[in-house]
Order: structure tokens, then C-alpha cells, then sequence
């Protein structure tokens, strides 16, 4: 009885001291985050996609696309979006300053609205 109680402390020993282990990350490792906010980057401005819908009508010319799309940390530049895929298509809206506001089209015919949040990484 007595080796059984040695044998059920060690045991219980390892598992305590195992659980208490810290997870220890490399210097300069990408690290998933979460955004704040789902945006994209236009002309070196972070727009912040807002759940509101903008009618085809109001749809003026397209002025860029997502280039890049990760939810890595990191400063990605022009093109960059955190939600939207490759390829995704950036407009101006009719009678809008792109400094105010510009549209994401999410598929064929249907557009959210993006806030102009101001200048992206620091630049």
C-alpha cells in the first residue's frame, strides 16, 4: 500500500509540474491576431469596412483590388486587406471623396461601405 501512495504522488507530481509550463515563442515570429476591425489599404489610407450596404447606382469607378490578405501581424502596404480575398475590387462611390469613403465589392453587384480611417503603419 505504502509503494501505491509513492507511485500515486510521483504521478500526480509530474502531471502538476507539466501543466505549469510556459509556452515560449521565438523573438520576430508572426503571431495570428485579431483585428480590431476588417479593413483594406488604398492609397496608403486604412479603411475600416463597415456593415453598410451601398446600392450598384451609387458605384463609380474602380480604383484598385486587394493584393495581399493575411491576419499575420505585420505593415503590408497598398492593397492589403485583413478579411477580403485577393483579387477583391476597390470603387469610388459617386459624389464621395475616396478621403472619406470608398466601396468594397464583397460579389457581383453588392458593395459595403469602407471609412477612411487615416494613413496605414505609420506613414
Amino acid at each position: 500500500m505504502k509503494g501505491f501512495s509513492i507511485f500515486l504522488c510521483t504521478v500526480l507530481s509530474i502531471i502538476l509540474i507539466s501543466g505549469c509550463g510556459t509556452k515560449v515563442s521565438s523573438p520576430g515570429s508572426n503571431s495570428s491576431t485579431d483585428w480590431a476591425y476588417n479593413f483594406v489599404v488604398w492609397n496608403d489610407d486604412i479603411y475600416e469596412i463597415l456593415n453598410e450596404e451601398i446600392k450598384s447606382e451609387e458605384i463609380d469607378k474602380e480604383i484598385g483590388e486587394v493584393r495581399k490578405n493575411s491576419d499575420f501581424e505585420g505593415t503590408y502596404g497598398d492593397g492589403f486587406s485583413n478579411k477580403y480575398p485577393v483579387g477583391t475590387k476597390l470603387f469610388k462611390i459617386k459624389k464621395v471623396k475616396t478621403s472619406e469613403y470608398i466601396a468594397i465589392q464583397i460579389e457581383e453587384g453588392i458593395y459595403l461601405k469602407a471609412e477612411d480611417k487615416g494613413k496605414y503603419g505609420g506613414k
